[in-house]
């Protein structure tokens, strides 16, 4: 059903301060949740805001920072939400890099963020590269085998244009975990040749998804496994995590760390010049012969494309169950 965007945002915004959460967070906890449906992610979009809703984070520590220098920021979340530490860490690190041209930040112990993506496009929308990652429960086989033993970890990265942000958000993973959800829900098979059952056979159905493949094999999976290491090792956590939130939604999912590097490139070239050249390449890009039946595609352009259409359009299409959901909020 077509939904309007005004009447979803008026119920997550609702639904935020019946929560207790704060008005400088509530919008970027929207565009952590309606923002990956808007982009035609409805794995990581709306689908997973009722879940996140009925979390209760209100017997939790509150965040201890661990260390601090001119350039460097880490966070112990001490298990709350990503996607509130995950913004005062970018906000943090933003800081640091006006100063220092680079500014990173780690978090430990935070409960999930929804897209790394999120976070890349906020710091991006600041002027400055960011490249944003987390590890998850295991969910990713390597080349040769079925088991799981590292997370779909994600990579974002953010590159401020002067046509806009240009943000790209990857698992590292064939398909995102999220999609094991989507089709658990909706009752949808899951995509062709991309993940295993506890036999090791290639399965189509949700049900007995037991791990993922990464993309590209090898080469995927060495990504994954630098992700483990830079979010879990060097934080202090755990790696090889039991996948414990399983295949629903609205599951908690075990804790995990991140990594935030944000790149002033007011301090290196110029903040107008980077916007500049960076919008010539991509252009010039765009601009090369497609081949036959095909067009040139640059990652990240086509959920740009599709977020601007349905912000134009004023609504979205959604299921009949998930609004049901978000009227229970």
């Amino acid at each position: 059903m077509k939904v309007s965007i005004a009447d979803i945002t008026a119920k997550m915004v609702r639904a935020l301060k019946a929560k207790g959460y704060i008005d400088a967070d509530i919008p970027f906890l929207i565009e952590m949740y309606l923002g990956g449906e808007l982009r035609g992610h409805a794995s990581h979009g709306l689908a997973s805001f009722p879940g996140f809703i009925k979390q209760d984070y209100s017997g939790l520590e509150q965040p201890k920072v661990i260390k601090e220098t001119q350039a460097f920021f880490m966070l112990d979340a001490k298990g709350n939400p990503g996607a509130i530490v995950g913004k005062r860490a970018a906000d943090e690190a933003i800081k640091r890099a006006k100063q220092e041209v680079v500014g990173l930040a780690m978090i430990k112990d935070m409960d999930a963020w929804l897209r790394p993506g999120a976070i890349a496009q906020y710091i991006a929308d600041q002027g400055f590269v960011a490249i944003v990652s987390n590890n998850a429960s295991a969910a990713i086989a390597p080349p040769g085998g079925f088991d799981p033993v590292a997370g779909t970890n994600p990579i974002a990265y953010g590159l401020p244009t002067k046509d806009g942000s240009l943000v790209v958000d990857m698992a590292t993973a064939k398909c995102a975990w999220g999609n094991v959800r989507s089709a658990n829900k909706y009752g949808t098979d899951l995509p062709a040749d991309s993940f295993y059952d506890n036999e090791g056979n290639v399965t189509l159905d949700p049900a007995k998804a037991w791990s993922v493949m990464p993309f590209g094999d090898y080469k995927g999976f060495a990504l994954a496994l630098l992700i483990e290491i830079m979010c879990g090792g060097l934080n202090g956590m755990d790696m090889l995590v039991e996948n414990t939130a399983k295949n629903k939604f609205g599951q908690r999912t075990p804790r995990r760390g991140a990594f935030i590097l944000v790149i002033g490139p007011a301090q290196t070239v110029g903040l107008d010049a980077f916007k500049q050249a960076t919008a010539d390449y991509v252009a010039k890009i765009k601009a090369t012969r497609p081949r036959q039946g095909e067009r040139i595609r640059i990652p990240g352009d086509e959920s740009a494309t599709v977020q601007s259409t349905k912000l134009k359009e004023g609504s979205i299409e959604i299921s009949d169950e998930l609004w049901a959901e978000l009227q229970d909020l």
